[in-house]
């Protein structure tokens, strides 16, 4: 065809103009039927030889194609058929500038490559995965679904049986070859090699945070006969190896967790030990010295820092405890307090309390290993709502609706990764160890979290939580409602949905961002995380403890309160006081888990 011009293939080669491509590939793509299909391939072809081109390239022609089903009133099958990518300038300016997302971050060419790859995931989700309905609901600010970019590949955060390392070495799954195979740890040094090395690797197949349980318990085994300075320099180089694995991650920040007690629990006593080349060494009932220490010194070791004296930046030193171990455990409790106040690192968490740490212990006495996360989490805007609904009974049937729209998005991650689990998408996921799969979907929960709660009750009480009964209770049955729903949504689809505290501080910018926008004479210049209080409300830190634990009685799903020393130095005036707000907090309040910072 003279009047058509010659096309350019992504490959490199040059081939004739073919209309039939065209029709098929938009069959194929968008299911359009073929006489439908068929005018808009006419069109497509006179459009071209009209407007003289003396170049074409396959994206070329999909533009045109997009072009003409939009003129046409086609959109669902535009939308369906577009190219997901970015314009060349905004490539070409992170090359030149950086990337510009508010976060502070150093760049290097593996950073590059991760934003980029990114965008096109993002494009990918909100084109084709998510219905116009739950892609606008994100993209218009009514809710945030973190880690977007990962939502059609991978899971959120996940916590680990460290056992699992301990008695097969890694990988501890079978048939996965892309790594060497190691035989199992032989002692302390090659546990924390080998457990800093699963971190990083699992690190390829999740968006979130990876933490290891019960760190104390399972590796005491392996400090038994050893010196206490030699067991700290061991588990400092621990913490290194973990915070490297950030510039090898591509990510700005790498998210980990290790979780402490100092004494083995009465439901881990009889538990065989892992000891040594993965042999049961006793049960763990005769660790329990070595526990202490190894406590101790993890305490010591985060306290001091690196070797420029600066704070970990990771893994969060999880602390769990309860009012007994305050008294019993001082020696080992003291230098974690002292932590707690010059850094601000470790969250303390009630195990009495808690009812997820308290309800999984008994899965560690089982014979497999007990892995569990979080599979996505999605973050609803609260003042929006309230602004909109103007009173309760709105914001009620608001909050209800956009509830429906976050179980519909939560059912398709969880069926998405089903499906990559099934396609062996997930390797080290669905990898297999003991015969049963890594990865128990059914330990896994899909989260919905607020922000907002108190300017929410704000606009509709005309008082903020903590300033009259009516907003304080107005609070509680928002959470209430949200808890109930997943509650009920669980029991019918027989899949885990649940309250979370949690709301990260770029969804929190991004619904401020977006209300600024849409609503201007609503716009508030800031929202409180989750359920907390205002920062600057005067109240008593001890009511204030008494008020957010009734929440935490609510949520299932870490719940937690932090604590600004720097804003009650009234209460807080040395380390002796935190340690009585954590002991008036554990004897007086339903509070789950507690954070001091700055």
């Amino acid at each position: 065809m003279d009047l058509l011009p010659r096309v350019y293939k992504t490959e490199g080669d040059i081939v004739e103009f073919s209309p039939s491509k065209i029709l098929n590939s938009i069959v194929k793509e968008t299911n359009m039927n073929e006489d439908d299909a068929k005018n808009i391939t006419e069109l497509v072809v006179r459009r071209i030889i009209s407007s003289g081109m003396k170049f074409l390239s396959g994206p070329h022609i999909r533009e045109i194609v997009c072009s003409i089903l939009s003129e046409n009133h086609f959109e669902q099958e535009r939308k369906l058929y577009t190219r997901i990518g970015m314009p060349l300038m905004d490539y070409e300016e992170i090359l030149e500038k950086g990337i510009s997302n508010g976060e502070d971050q150093t760049l290097n060419p593996e950073k590059i490559h991760h934003w980029a790859a990114n965008q096109l995931a993002e494009e990918y989700t909100l084109l084709r995965i998510l219905s116009d309905e739950e892609s606008k609901a994100h993209l218009f600010g009514d809710l945030h679904i973190h880690q977007l970019k990962y939502f059609d590949l991978r899971p959120y955060n996940q916590y680990y049986d460290p056992r699992l390392v301990l008695e097969h070495g890694i990988p501890p799954i079978k048939k996965y070859d892309q790594i060497c195979q190691s035989n199992p740890p032989k002692d302390l040094k090659e546990v924390v090699d080998q457990l800093a090395s699963w971190l990083g690797i699992v690190q390829t197949e999740f968006s979130g945070n990876q933490g290891l349980e019960f760190l104390t318990i399972f590796l005491a085994p392996y400090c038994s006969g050893m010196k206490k300075e030699a067991i700290k320099s061991i588990m400092k180089n621990f913490l290194f190896k973990i915070n490297y694995l950030i510039a090898a991650s591509g990510k700005n920040m790498l998210n980990t967790s290790i979780s402490c007690t100092p004494m083995i629990l009465p439901q881990f006593r009889d538990i065989p030990a892992i000891g040594p080349m993965g042999k049961i060494l006793g049960t763990y009932s005769n660790y329990g010295k070595e526990c202490e220490i190894l406590f101790t010194v993890i305490s010591e070791i985060f306290k001091e820092g690196d070797a420029c004296g600066k704070v970990f930046p990771t893994p969060e030193h999880l602390v769990l405890f309860n009012h007994e171990w305050l008294q019993s455990y001082q020696e080992q409790f003291d230098p974690l307090i002292s932590e707690a106040y010059l850094t601000h690192n470790p969250s303390f968490i009630n195990i009495e309390k808690n009812r997820r740490v308290s309800s999984q212990i008994e899965q560690y006495r089982s014979d497999s290993y007990f892995n569990f996360g979080v599979l996505q989490k999605i973050s609803i805007n609260l003042p929006r709502y309230a602004y909109m609904g103007q009173d309760e009974t709105n914001l009620m049937d608001l909050l209800n609706e956009k509830l429906k729209v976050c179980f519909d998005i939560l059912r398709k991650k969880n069926n998405i990764i089903k499906q990559r689990l099934e396609t062996k998408h997930l390797p080290l996921c669905s990898g297999g160890i003991n015969d049963k799969q890594l990865f128990n979907l059914q330990n896994q929960q899909l989260c919905i979290g607020v922000v907002g709660l108190n300017e929410a009750v704000k606009i509709i009480c005309d008082a903020e939580l903590h300033e009259s009964e009516s907003a304080f209770h107005l609070g509680k049955s928002i959470l209430s409602n949200i808890a109930e729903q997943c509650e009920e949504q669980t029991k019918i689809e027989k899949i885990n949905y649940s309250l979370i505290d949690s709301s990260s501080n770029r969804a929190i910018q991004r619904f401020i961002r977006l209300d600024a926008k849409h609503f201007p004479k609503f716009a508030l210049k800031e929202y409180q995380q989750s359920t907390h209080f205002s920062a600057l409300a005067n109240l008593d830190i001890k009511k204030r403890i008494r008020m957010q634990g009734t929440f935490h009685e609510i949520i299932l799903n870490e719940p937690k309160m932090k604590i600004s020393i720097n804003k009650n130095k009234e209460f807080i005036k040395n380390e002796t006081d935190l340690r009585e707000i954590l002991f008036y907090a554990s004897e007086n309040s339903n509070l789950n888990r507690i954070k001091f910072v700055k």
